[in-house]
């Protein structure tokens, strides 16, 4: 029987690099950040937990020098997946809920100042902003963003 608290070295998916990993394959590449996981064989090019990046944009953009940050475009397919996400702006986090009939929940943690219901994911990507700034412009400036954790 296999320990599953065991761990093995193996070729981050991405980078190369050993990266330590358990019996299934999962483990957390310290050199470029990607999260080890043999799901994403079977959807190379789809956003996927515990990444907010997919596996072959991770792969060209680390080819290319870049960090393995999601785009805004990247968020959301993580929200159609996931259904909860967060990131951090301005010092501030944030959390974005797909809840009841697809209506997308935004508001700033631990505030019920400017909560913001979008009746689906389209028009939050469209409409969503803090402080009347689009949040698809902000997203540069935009920090950790991952899937729900908090």
């Amino acid at each position: 029987m296999t320990n599953p608290n065991s761990k093995i070295q193996a070729p981050c998916q991405v980078c190369g690099k050993n990266v330590l990993v358990d019996p299934y394959g999962n483990g957390f590449c310290e050199n470029c950040g990607w999260v080890q996981n043999r799901e994403y064989d079977k959807s190379p090019d789809d956003v996927r937990y515990p990444n907010i990046v997919a596996f072959n944009k991770a792969k060209r953009l680390f080819a290319e020098g870049q960090p393995l940050s999601p785009s805004f475009e990247d968020f959301i397919e993580g929200l159609k997946f996931y259904k909860e996400m967060q990131f951090d702006y301005d010092g501030k986090t944030y959390g974005v809920l797909i809840r009841e009939n697809d209506a997308v929940h935004f508001y700033l943690f631990h505030s019920l100042v400017n909560y913001q219901i979008y009746p689906s994911v389209t028009d939050f990507h469209e409409k969503a902003h803090i402080n009347g700034t689009p949040l698809s412009s902000l997203w540069s400036n935009v920090l950790n963003a991952s899937y729900m954790r908090l």
